[in-house]
């Protein structure tokens, strides 16, 4: 019964059968089969067909034969539902020849062997490979199965998806001892295929999926599992010496992962008891002949982590492993965590000569992983050749256009030509940063014009790729356009990471008290509060605690307490508290109007260099200045602050020479070259277009300016809390300007 199995083998290994032939094979074409399954199914068809694997008591060795007979059915539905699952055939295979069907196993067979030929076509493509697709964990044990691979040890080598998730599995082969590395990825799959989500597309999708199934392994006890959610844990902590206690416990049960990192952060802190236990999880493993714990040993050697430092016995152990790791890949993965530990640094003589090795014996990312390290030297003893151009280049190191973004960067100073040449490629081989910044120039090429949709499914590929710039911009759009929730969901990957403007982000969401959010008020001020201890984020933090404080938001209304927040930076020179604190004492909110201490904030902002300073203060002198001597101060910063190519001033400067009740002010045909450079900022708010609008109808564009405060109107309502007396205003100001009338701004009434 087993000889199909190694039939399926010899087919995945391209060898020839004269049972199954290479034109059985064809008859099911794996290729289409993964791109109908992703284009047809839906999520749920993957636990019903999963479900099966239980109903016959599958392992990748062998299943219950009376279970089989009684889910024929089944097992026929599950084939259907998902044929590119390698373990729902592997089990049709076995339970087949458990009954005896032999029409059945052939079948299977079939499938069976042109997965696998699928499968390590895949997963052999140079450095930076794609994984292999599959639907779940169990697919990538069946195909070691399959092709009579003995599993060693698997790791889940990432915190986040970006957009992959991997498993990475080392298996040998039984007659050898040989090990060879296969990279595999489900949550790409799966994510795709949930269409019905309201999250599908988004970064928050993908992690929702590697988050539950690395939840359901490690309730399994999977070890890998285990490590992955150490490692996760050990993120969040303050201090070495709690985030080793984190890693600790896995990397004791064989986590290569929180092994790995426990290395790298007492590589760094060099506390003498920082590795304490590190070696001892690490030699069993070593001294079982597994490759990558062997690696690890060996760079604690180098590095003298938890042992006396010893290039000798590195070395030994790295000449141990190599010989049992595939192509020498145990001097490339060695090399690749001391570029990680000491980035720039030119490459070490011994370290050359073993990817130079690797290179002979036929590993393809050697010879990538050298020319890595000599083009990020931070020294200039390295001139790119043109042989290592086209290695980098070569669409086959390029799975996600790492070897051409690198180009990108080494010729950004040196041919701008070249640099976007590579950049475009970069974007086409989905690398996050090329996509997000070929999008970005489109979108500033638009000026205040809708997102193009081209430059938004570029953002959409960066942010699944990771890239927390484009989930932030993905956001800023969903909110704009009444979606919070969106907002929530692009963020909120970017957020768990530790990106410091998305959890500002967040936290101006969730005080906004929308429904179905993952936060509320009194979350926001909780991050606020997190934020507010960081090094550097101290003062913005508590700008946003006095916001909410002034509005009752996640705390009790108190405007002593906002007052008291802002106070603790200004006086300490943070001109943006300076700024908001002035503000804010020239009108009531703070309990209170002391127009002499706000004139005194923000003109110590300005002597010191505060643009929005200039801004709001500026536009205050304008509005509610004491005399002519006041107007003119307010145009004169403003204009000051237009010299520094600041947005909002231009706003406030068109708007003033566009609207403003004073005579001696109000000169339309002066505002009109800064609306010019308005028109080509992107993503203007509806504030900025209102100001547009009265512009033009101040020059007499009235169909320009109409065109516009109906753009102003309809963005106001997509909001997720309109502003209704606002919306009024703006369409008493669209009725003046389908009258052929001007907007002249009165005094507020009091």
């Amino acid at each position: 019964m087993a000889v199909r199995c190694t039939l399926a083998l010899a087919l995945a290994l391209g060898v020839a059968s004269a049972s199954v032939s290479a034109q059985e094979a064809a008859r099911f074409d794996a290729a289409q089969a993964w791109e109908t399954f992703i284009a047809k199914a839906k999520a749920k068809d993957v636990g019903t067909a999963l479900a099966v694997l239980d109903a016959v008591d599958y392992t990748p060795q062998g299943v219950d034969a009376a279970k089989c007979r009684n889910s024929a059915s089944q097992i026929a539905q599950s084939q259907a539902l998902v044929p590119v699952s390698l373990a729902v055939q592997r089990a049709a295979l076995l339970c087949a020849e458990a009954t005896g069907d032999d029409a059945a196993a052939e079948r299977a067979t079939v499938v069976i062997a042109a997965l696998a030929t699928q499968a390590f076509r895949d997963a052999d493509r140079g450095a930076w490979p794609r994984p292999v697709r599959i639907v779940a964990p169990a697919d990538a044990y069946a195909l070691l199965a399959t092709a009579g691979l003995d599993f060693k040890y698997e790791i889940y080598p990432q915190l986040r998806p970006a957009p992959y998730f991997r498993q990475v599995i080392a298996a040998a082969a039984p007659a050898t001892g040989v090990e060879r590395v296969l990279s595999f990825d489900y949550v790409d799959v799966l994510q795709a295929i949930d269409r019905e989500d309201p999250m599908h597309g988004t970064p928050r999708l993908r992690m929702a999926y590697a988050e539950s199934i690395i939840a359901s392994l490690a309730k399994q006890d999977a070890v890998a599992a285990i490590d992955q959610q150490a490692v996760l844990a050990s993120v969040s902590m303050e201090g070495v010496d709690k985030k080793v206690d984190a890693l600790r416990g896995a990397a004791q049960r064989g986590g290569l992962y929180a092994a790995q990192t426990w290395l790298v952060l007492c590589a760094r802190d060099k506390g003498k008891a920082c590795a304490d236990g590190l070696v001892d999880a690490l030699l069993p493993l070593a001294e079982a002949r597994e490759v990558q714990p062997t690696v690890l040993l060996a760079t604690a050697y180098l590095e003298g982590v938890g042992v006396e430092r010893s290039q000798s016995s590195a070395e030994a152990m790295l000449d141990a492993a190599d010989k049992r790791a595939e192509r020498r890949w145990a001097s490339v993965a060695f090399t690749e965590l001391q570029a990680a530990l000491h980035p720039g640094k030119p490459l070490a003589p011994f370290l050359r000569q073993r990817l130079q090795a690797a290179h002979a014996a036929g590993n393809a990312t050697a010879r990538v992983t050298e020319v890595m390290m000599d083009l990020q030297r931070e020294d200039a003893g390295y001139a790119l050749t043109a042989a290592d151009e086209a290695l980098l280049s070569d669409p086959a190191h390029n799975g996600n256009g790492q070897g051409l973004i690198s180009l990108v960067e080494w010729y950004r100073t040196r041919d701008k030509a070249k640099s976007d040449a590579y950049l475009n490629r970069a974007a086409e081989a989905n690398n996050p940063d090329a996509l997000r910044m070929l999008a970005l120039r489109l979108r500033d090429a638009a000026g205040n014009k809708p997102a193009s949709p081209e430059t938004i499914a570029w953002l959409e590929k960066a942010a699944n790729g990771g890239d927390a710039s484009a989930m932030y911009y993905l956001a800023w759009w969903a909110y704009a356009a009444g979606s919070p929730r969106r907002a929530e969901d692009w963020l909120m990957m970017a957020g768990m990471d530790g990106d410091i403007s998305a959890q500002f982000f967040l936290a101006d969401l969730w005080s906004e008290g929308h429904e179905g959010m993952s936060g509320d008020p009194a979350r926001a001020v909780e991050v606020l509060e997190f934020l507010a201890k960081l090094d550097g984020q101290g003062p913005r933090a508590r700008r946003a605690l006095a916001s909410l404080a002034l509005r009752g938001r996640g705390m009790p209304k108190d405007a002593g307490r906002a007052k008291a927040l802002l106070l603790q930076d200004a006086e300490k020179d943070d001109q943006d508290s300076q700024v908001m604190l002035g503000s804010l004492l020239l009108g009531e909110e703070l309990g209170g109007k002391d127009e002499a201490a706000a004139r005194k904030w923000l003109e110590r902002a300005i002597a010191a260099g505060s643009v929005d300073a200039m801004n709001q203060y500026g536009l205050w002198l304008h509005n509610e200045g004491k005399d002519a001597a006041d107007r003119a101060r307010g145009v004169q910063l403003s204009r000051q602050a237009v010299e520094k190519d600041d947005t909002g001033a231009l706003n406030n400067l068109a708007w003033m020479l566009c609207t403003s009740r004073h005579a001696d002010v109000r000169k339309p045909a002066e505002g009109m070259p800064y609306v010019a450079k308005l028109e080509a900022v992107a993503d203007l708010g509806p504030g900025t277009v209102d100001t547009l609008a009265a512009c033009y109808a101040a020059v007499g564009q009235y169909p320009r300016a109409v065109e516009l405060q109906q753009q102003v109107i309809a963005d106001m309502r997509k909001l997720p809390t309109p502003d209704l007396d606002n919306i009024k205003q703006m369409e008493a100001r669209l009725a003046l300007y389908r009258a052929g009338k001007p907007y002249i701004e009165q005094p507020e009434k009091r």
